[in-house]
């Protein structure tokens, strides 16, 4: 296996060199930790659950429009 480094951008993986063409490939993410003080930690949990919630709501919301009027 041959590793090459690279970095996204706008959500894009760009390597740090050329990639043979029909090469198939694996992305592993490097762990990061980041020094986040708790009081932020607490909050992103709030908005993870938020969103998650939010993404649910709209998913049934979806479902019932797909089955149509009543």
């Amino acid at each position: 296996m041959t590793t090459v480094p690279g970095v996204v951008i706008n959500g894009v993986v760009v390597p740090n060199a050329p990639l043979p063409e029909g090469a198939h490939v694996e992305i592993q993410l490097k762990d990061m930790t980041l020094d986040v003080p708790p009081e932020l930690q607490e909050e992103l949990k709030a908005w993870q659950k938020a969103s998650a919630k939010a993404l649910t709501l709209v998913e049934e919301l979806a479902q019932e429009s797909e089955v149509g009027p009543c």
